[in-house]
């Protein structure tokens, strides 16, 4: 079974994963609330979920199978550290990094979580629609609605924004942070790959040739620092393009990701990115060890996106994980 459809099994089943931060020091509450935002290219809306500091009281909610500990609907009391977004996977939705988003909240930060819509993009056949055109420009918009939103705007700091991205997400940040995607060294890289579904195959080819005109720069300068997440679509990055990614970037890779090859990826990154500190590997895990916890009943129904080896305590890879990151943003974003 291919990435695409393992990631869409598992989001046919639920939509949700455990949080852990709850045991994890923090400093506020965690308010909670959904927005839509407008996107004019495909006049469908956007579903984000937006996680923030709060005064009120949060209490324990479910949310399909997730258990929150949020104040739904609260005011944001506080005058934020500044604005996180965290990109998913493929296919994948608001809540699959949970634990981080209400972990990055506790700490004084607005974060918004997207839903892009992947599937409905790729099944349109439209360019402007495909996730790796229009995921960048949700990303755009959903600063420029948060920067204006009433609840939120007297709060946030239009210089200090951040994104973190997972697999695909990955490619989404590079692409806001100033890198351009391009086709040029996928020819190279199929020869020697050619079992690589996902940027290799015909059908892939068809999708890249038709997309390329709109494969352009989307720099968006408010963002002030990128953390990778099981980093991702390396061979669409040349050295050059990565050359003009100037904010800093944190990586973590899997050291046993089954999904991609961290040669063309994570190490591809590492090497061409200016300023980025050496990649942090965790021992024996693989591609979904980045996403939250899973709750027993998701266990039950994608083993394959929940388990992970008998080494690897998801947990405890989550309490640094969230720790690490909020100490990135916290010391890039001043």
């Amino acid at each position: 079974m291919t990435l695409f459809a393992r990631i869409f099994l598992i989001f046919s089943f639920c939509s949700c994963f455990l949080v852990e931060g709850a045991a994890l020091a923090k400093e506020w509450d965690v308010g909670f609330r959904n927005i839509l935002v407008s996107d004019p290219v495909t006049h469908h809306d956007i579903e984000v979920a937006v996680w923030y500091p709060t005064q009120a009281k949060a209490k324990k909610e479910s949310i399909g199978s997730a258990t929150l500990h949020i104040a739904r609907g609260a005011e944001l009391h506080v005058s934020s550290r500044g604005l996180i977004i965290i990109s998913h996977g493929f296919s994948g939705n608001s809540l699959g990094h949970n634990d981080t988003a209400q972990f990055i909240a506790s700490l004084g930060y607005v974060v918004a979580t997207p839903t892009h819509p992947d599937l409905q993009g790729l099944k349109s056949g439209k360019p402007g629609f495909d996730p790796l055109v229009a995921r960048p420009r949700h990303i755009q918009l959903i600063i420029d609605e948060l920067l204006n939103h009433p609840p939120f705007k007297k709060n946030l700091h239009q210089n200090r924004i951040g994104i973190i991205g997972f697999s695909l997400g990955t490619y989404t940040a590079l692409t806001v942070a100033g890198a351009k995607p391009g086709l040029s060294g996928l020819a190279t890289y199929c020869t020697t790959n050619i079992k690589d579904a996902l940027l290799c195959s015909t059908q892939a080819s068809q999708r890249f040739t038709a997309i390329a005109p709109n494969l352009i720069s989307q720099r968006d300068n408010r963002i002030g620092g990128a953390v990778l997440l099981a980093p991702a679509y390396g061979p669409l990055f040349s050295k050059n393009s990565l050359a003009n990614v100037k904010i800093p970037v944190r990586l973590f890779s899997a050291e046993k990701d089954q999904e991609l090859n961290n040669r063309y990826n994570a190490q591809h990154f590492e090497e061409f990115l200016p300023n980025t500190a050496s990649i942090e590997v965790i021992k024996d895990a693989g591609h979904f060890v980045f996403m939250a916890p899973c709750p027993e009943g998701l266990k039950r129904a994608v083993p394959f996106i929940c388990e992970d080896a008998e080494s690897v305590d998801r947990v405890a890879v989550h309490q640094k994980l969230n720790r690490d990151i909020a100490k990135f943003f916290n010391e890039v974003l001043k």
